[in-house]
């Protein structure tokens, strides 16, 4: 089974990627937070520092397009041969309204004729290998299968595929048995996304569909840093895992500090992080709250660390 690290926006970026991989584990591949390309133009421009080769020295993710034309996804294509990429990521997910109502992200889903001239217009002239991270649908699934339809007539890398649809935005429960049921029409390799939490939800995912040999992880990596060795069969000690835990966070420290100004903006991250990080410890709920009541970088170092020693 290849386990990939999903792309989530805020969190899983190139500093969480280098600290995760240098101290917990390595995935087999990882996706950078999105990258908005609107009218040919970078939207945020900073989004672009994720990628840059000199900040991804350790293992290169796969960069992911936001955008809807192909004049924006070359524009894209330019940055990432220019920093020694191969493969990109186009994001057909994102079910946020301020991305969908402009026919990006999951919003594409809705037009299927747009995702077709889109697909026309990159392997015109991509000289990168593509692939596409997709919900079933935009407000249902009726669409779904003159989408895959579509995908199938492109050279595609692979297809992920999150089985909700975009107006759920991540509310209810991921569809297994609507991903057993469509991926098998997917004419390119598949890979399942969306609420993989313990290794269990893994085996249930293979029982009922048992062709399935790529799954990619987000909040499950982010509640349970040690998902991925669990998944794999490694046993960890509990010294071990405090070990790895401490230089995970020493190392998301350091380099939150240099990429981040002030210790309001450090500490505005870092709740984000521990949000779902908490969820790993017994009285997380205590430490999630000290943590949203940190001033000081310092502070915060002292509350995380006490309770990473005392991690069961």
């Amino acid at each position: 089974m290849q386990i990939y690290l999903a792309p989530l926006q805020g969190l899983t970026d190139r500093v969480f990627r280098a600290s995760f991989y240098e101290n917990i584990g390595h995935f087999d591949k990882t996706f950078s937070p999105f990258i908005r390309v609107q009218n040919e133009n970078f939207y945020r421009p900073t989004q672009c520092n994720d990628i840059l080769a000199t900040h991804n020295l350790f293992q290169q993710p796969v960069p992911q397009f936001l955008g809807n034309d192909a004049a924006s996804f070359q524009k894209f294509e330019e940055l990432c041969i220019e920093n020694g990429y191969n493969e990109v990521n186009i994001n057909m997910g994102c079910p946020y309204p301020m991305v969908t109502g402009k026919k990006m992200g999951a919003g594409l889903l809705a037009h299927p004729d747009l995702i077709s001239k889109l697909l026309e217009g990159i392997f015109s002239g991509t000289k990168l290998r593509v692939s596409v991270k997709c919900r079933l649908g935009m407000e249902n699934t009726n669409d779904f299968p003159e989408i895959i339809a579509i995908l199938n007539q492109f050279p595609l890398e692979e297809v992920i595929i999150h089985p909700r649809i975009g107006k759920q935005q991540y509310k209810g429960e991921a569809d297994m048995k609507a991903f057993a049921q469509f991926a098998p029409s997917v004419n390119h390799s598949v890979c399942y996304n969306g609420d993989i939490l313990t290794p269990e939800d893994v085996n249930r995912l293979v029982q009922l569909s048992p062709q399935t040999d790529k799954i990619m992880i987000g909040r499950g990596i982010l509640r349970n840093p040690f998902l991925l060795s669990e998944i794999r069969g490694e046993k960890l000690t509990r010294e071990e895992k405090v070990k790895m835990l401490r230089n995970f966070h020493l190392s998301m420290i350091e380099n939150c500090g240099k990429k981040y100004s002030g210790d309001q903006h450090f500490l505005r991250h870092m709740v984000e992080l521990w949000e779902y990080q908490s969820l790993a410890f017994e009285d997380g709920h205590k430490i999630f709250k000290a943590v949203k009541k940190c001033k000081t970088q310092s502070q915060y170092g002292e509350i995380i660390f006490a309770a990473i020693n005392n991690y069961q």
